[in-house]
């Protein structure tokens, strides 16, 4: 994603990484992931994006442990060959 100017992100990748950046600080404040709650953080980043993208993006977040897939680490990698 650096490696590709703001400017040539499509509008749609835009959307979806201004949906997934506000529902993850909402998660991590413990607040709704709501349609009103993504718009409004989207908004104060400066954001704009389609309509009914946020309404999507929440409803999708309905019921997903959320939480659970924003924990890192437990995982460790494969060892190196011999």
């Amino acid at each position: 994603m650096a490696e590709v100017p703001a400017a040539e992100v499509p509008q749609a990748e835009k959307d979806e990484l201004f949906c997934a950046y506000a529902a993850m600080i909402l998660q991590d404040s413990e607040l709704e992931i709501s349609e009103a709650n993504l718009n409004t953080l989207i908004k104060a980043a400066g954001g704009s994006i389609d309509a009914f993208f946020p309404t999507l993006f929440a409803k999708m977040c309905q019921g997903t442990d959320i939480e659970g897939m924003l924990k890192f680490g437990g995982g460790g990698g494969g060892g190196g060959g011999g």
